[in-house]
């Protein structure tokens, strides 16, 4: 790293010790809280959020993400969705698509780092859902503790878009999480969550995994190829019933998710189900 900082330099994302992705970028923002946050701007990528060294989203393919953790979940209820409870995403892309869907009546959301927020409403407001909905209660808080203070059986969709469990977002892949989640999750209700990439990160499902098989009588992983990320990301999905989990039943049209392309988010490759048979 070296140059000027706000006129250029190469910032490399350490995936290994010896391996990354590099970006020839500006830095927009930065600062240290309970995460270290930073804006840089890429001529490829447009403007992109770092979390504590992670790349989070980046303009140009943020939809595919925002797009495949809200509606895929939102097609398999079995019913048009009116309550949602978001735990992390203080990006506000998931609370956009959210209220793209006309039958939700309730979101609440609970993130923690009000950095995190602050920036993202600052410098990616084009990207972002809208806070003063009043359909959104938006409250600065630790996801876990948020969960514990819903009533049973509240949300029709949890959505859970967090870092990976480390720092901050450790207590939101733990066996006691999973179960509140369950708790407040609608009997014909879906739960959804990130799960890191497999073949660099395996083991945030071999670890995570077990919980949700507790708390969740039915569960799936799907994947998505987000560009950015250089890799396909891993998500749990989760339900009190079982689903026709290849089968959308509310149909959703976005930039990236179809009902049409639905059911290939189910299709594992051999290295992913050689990660599964390895889950207690």
């Amino acid at each position: 790293m070296g140059g000027d900082l706000t006129q250029g330099f190469w910032w490399k994302e350490n995936i290994f010790p010896d391996f990354g992705h590099c970006y020839q970028v500006e830095l927009v923002f930065e600062k240290r809280g309970k995460q270290r946050v930073q804006v840089f701007k890429n001529a490829s990528w447009g403007y992109f959020l770092v979390l504590d060294g992670i790349v989070q989203f980046t303009e140009k393919d943020e939809y595919i993400y925002h797009e495949t953790i809200t509606y895929f979940p939102a097609s398999l209820l079995p019913y048009p969705p009116e309550s949602v409870l978001i735990i992390g995403g203080g990006d506000g892309g998931v609370l956009r698509e959210v209220q793209k869907i006309s039958s939700v009546k309730q979101i609440r959301q609970y993130e923690l780092d009000s950095t995190v927020f602050e920036v993202c409403q600052k410098y990616f407001f084009n990207l972002s859902g809208d806070y003063s909905d009043p359909r959104v209660s938006f409250y600065l808080k630790d996801g876990l503790t948020g969960l514990k203070e819903c009533k049973e059986e509240e949300f029709d969709l949890i959505i859970v878009d967090s870092t990976d469990p480390v720092g901050p977002a450790r207590s939101l892949y733990t066996p006691e999480f999973y179960k509140e989640a369950e708790r407040v999750l609608k009997k014909h209700g879906v739960f959804i969550q990130q799960a890191s990439l497999p073949v660099y990160f395996p083991n945030v499902i071999k670890d995570a995994l077990p919980g949700v098989k507790k708390a969740f009588p039915y569960y799936r992983i799907i994947r998505a190829f987000v560009p950015c990320y250089g890799e396909e990301i891993a998500f749990f999905v989760a339900a009190k019933e079982e689903k026709d989990w290849a089968t959308p039943r509310q149909k959703f049209y976005g930039k990236y998710y179809c009902p049409e392309i639905h059911p290939s988010y189910l299709t594992l490759p051999p290295t992913w189900e050689k990660i599964l048979k390895q889950v207690p």
